[in-house]
């Protein structure tokens, strides 16, 4: 029986299969980076991803909020096919708080058995999943926030090694209050949250399952199991999928960050919060370094996307769009996303026609010759032959929003804006507005019918949603 874990070149020598490295990062905005256009920092290595391979102008997550997108990403299917339009929970300790509906009161199931019921059901396979079964060593080392059910946890999700927590944070230091570190509360994230704010914070980290105690700063103690992982794995194909921490509050950074931008950013929020993009920057190279080092920099598709916009509420910038966290604005839900392939993918590239971060599975399995029979159909497409001149065209003729109140399809340079609750259907040239100022739906009545039907018929072919929302209250 061949081996799965190597593929013949055409001369008949066996190679190994590519790796990959999946890196998201959390409520980053798509002006953050100095790559696209930050003129507070340089984001060095991340930056280099692109530069190295492609970036993209027009790259979108599936929601604007990070449990939901991040179960569009790592099945490459919307996540409303399978119900998972809202958040799985709140908090550093998801099984401790009540479930609520949109007008306050409690849900009808509350506390752990609501929790226990959330999450990507079985029916659909992700990455992991699917690597894992062709092969390939697995691992996911930072934010998991997809359901902390046992049927939902990692480890009985197709990844061989996981580092996590289960919610939607966690503290990053040890203590706030540490003088080598600084700290500082930034919105309703940190409220909500507020077991994040104590030592206890720290004690939801799990390794394959089991509690481990951390002292280190958080962020990189993930880069460490990160540079672990392929360090132990260096002589076998692997997908790693590091969802960091960062720049999700609360915001903590090593105190020689902030310093040093003491000079250029007076606002001491702004400032805070660039430490920590710095920061999360060097991660980044750690990684990077290390493929490098292992000899693995030519063998890996390496892949850097957020999950969702920042909050307006927070000094990160979406710059130059409308709209952040929660919104289906071009804010909330346009990304920072860039990809690295040496020899396969052209580098400098950039380009501009819209993606999705449903490719991203079904690219990395095009690439290592991972099947995908096994999961249901996808609405991601694999990018490589549209990167390659292959294929001509955009990749999506249409993509599509929806999460609570707000909704969105994007067709071409069109785009439809819709709050249905509030009556509100408004329609954008992207192209000549990318910050979503003039309502063109009166004067371009043809188009605005056109994508009204578009995403009304894409919305009837959704199952009602699993569970209902349980997230802040949305805002614009």
């Amino acid at each position: 029986m061949d081996d799965p874990k190597k593929t013949q070149t055409d001369d008949s020598r066996p190679r190994r299969r590519p790796n990959v490295v999946i890196i998201l990062a959390d409520d980053m905005g798509h002006g953050d980076l100095s790559s696209y256009g930050s003129q507070l920092i340089t984001t060095t290595h991340i930056d280099s991803i692109g530069r190295d391979g492609v970036r993209f102008t027009d790259g979108y997550s599936t929601a604007p909020l990070c449990s939901p997108s991040r179960a569009g990403l790592i099945t490459g299917r919307y996540q409303q096919r399978f119900g998972f339009e809202h958040q799985v929970s709140s908090g550093a300790f998801p099984e401790r708080r009540e479930a609520r509906l949109d007008d306050g009161s409690l849900a009808p199931l509350q506390g752990e058995a609501e929790f226990l019921r959330r999450g990507v059901p079985l029916s659909e396979k992700n990455f992991g999943e699917l690597f894992h079964a062709a092969g390939y060593r697995t691992a996911v080392i930072g934010k998991w926030h997809l359901g902390h059910g046992p049927q939902f946890v990692p480890q009985n999700r197709g990844f061989d090694h996981s580092v996590v927590f289960y919610g939607n944070t966690s503290l990053q230091a040890t203590q706030p209050d540490d003088p080598d570190m600084f700290s500082l509360k930034v919105d309703f994230h940190d409220e909500e949250a507020d077991t994040a704010w104590t030592r206890e914070g720290l004690n939801n980290i799990r390794k394959n399952g089991e509690i481990v105690k951390v002292d280190d700063y958080l962020l990189f103690y993930f880069r460490d199991e990160v540079v672990d992982f392929i360090e132990n794995n260096r002589e076998e194909p692997f997908l790693l999928y590091f969802a960091m921490n960062a720049p999700v509050p609360p915001l903590q950074v090593p105190r020689r960050y902030f310093e040093s931008l003491r000079a250029n950013i007076p606002n001491i929020a702004v400032r805070g919060y660039n430490a920590l993009l710095l920061a999360q920057d060097d991660v980044v190279g750690a990684v990077l370094d290390k493929l490098h080092s292992a000899g693995l920099a030519d063998d890996t598709i390496v892949i850097f996307v957020s999950d969702n916009g920042t909050a307006l509420s927070r000094p990160g910038s979406n710059a130059p769009f409308s709209g952040g966290k929660f919104s289906t604005l071009e804010g909330g839900i346009r990304m920072p996303f860039m990809m690295k392939w040496p020899g396969h993918i052209q580098s400098g590239q950039v380009f501009s026609k819209p993606v999705s971060t449903l490719d991203i599975l079904p690219t990395v399995a095009a690439a290592c010759d991972v099947p995908t029979t096994a999961a249901q159909a996808l609405d991601g497409v694999d990018l490589l032959p549209y990167l390659n001149q292959q294929k001509a065209g955009p990749p999506h003729e249409a993509l599509f929003w929806k999460l609570a109140a707000y909704s969105a399809v994007r067709v071409g340079k069109w785009k439809l804006y819709l709050e249905p609750k509030n009556g509100v259907a408004r329609l954008y040239d992207l192209e000549q507005d990318p910050a979503e100022k003039n309502d063109l739906s009166a004067s371009e009545p043809q188009m605005f019918g056109a994508l009204k039907a578009r995403y009304a018929e894409w919305e009837k072919s959704l199952p009602p949603r699993a569970w209902t929302n349980i997230s802040p209250v949305f805002k614009k």
